[in-house]
């Protein structure tokens, strides 16, 4: 009976009896693509869509722990449709999405380094309540209608929510009018923590 492949990473598995006195070396290749799986990484150029190489005991891109896109944007980077956990940078001047070809997808900006998983159908970005981080800061911190303004132009302002979105401000008078109220209760923490030492 001939040696098979595992389902996710490909690595030979030998067969009982199988390619006597060759196993060091057919050990060597799986030890070299387990190690490429764990640690591994690769640039991958995009200038189309593109599906990552799969091979058989050898070395491919589907394998790989860590992969660097590199490029144009706009563009599908399909993994194959098994379990596999990936970190992912998107060096591309566009976004790129990460796909097994049906299920879930995770879009990636230009810029981006995320930790991307599929369960062999979908793809998902690690994160927080179901988000990925950049997802949970819009969704679960700034509200699904949210983003923080940029800091460029903003100095010597606060953010403040007009309850619709997020504003750079200049603080005025009115922002104040709780100031007495807290300095009185900050005022009489204090005393009461300096009496009780």
């Amino acid at each position: 009976m001939p040696s098979t492949y595992s389902p996710s990473l490909r690595v030979e598995l030998q067969f009982t009896g199988e390619n006597v006195n060759s196993w060091g070396d057919k050990l060597n290749d799986a030890l070299t693509r387990v190690d490429s799986a764990i640690a591994g990484y690769q640039a991958v150029a995009v200038a189309a869509n593109v599906t990552l190489t799969t091979n058989n005991g050898s070395a491919d891109q589907a394998r790989t722990a860590m992969l660097k896109f590199t490029g144009g944007g706009g563009y599908t980077v399909t993994v194959p449709s098994v379990s596999k956990q990936y970190i992912l940078w998107n060096a591309c001047t566009g976004a790129v999405t990460i796909s097994t070809g049906a299920g879930a997808t995770v879009v990636m900006n230009s810029g981006d380094k995320i930790v991307v998983w599929s369960d062999g159908s979908a793809v998902y970005q690690l994160g927080f309540a179901g988000y990925g981080l950049k997802d949970y800061i819009d969704q679960a911190v700034l509200g699904a209608t949210g983003s923080l303004p940029a800091a460029a132009g903003n100095s010597g302002k606060f953010i403040y929510s007009n309850g619709t979105a997020w504003v750079p401000r200049t603080p005025v008078t009115t922002d104040l009018s709780d100031l007495t109220t807290y300095t009185a209760s900050a005022t009489g923490l204090a005393v009461a923590f300096a009496i009780a030492l």
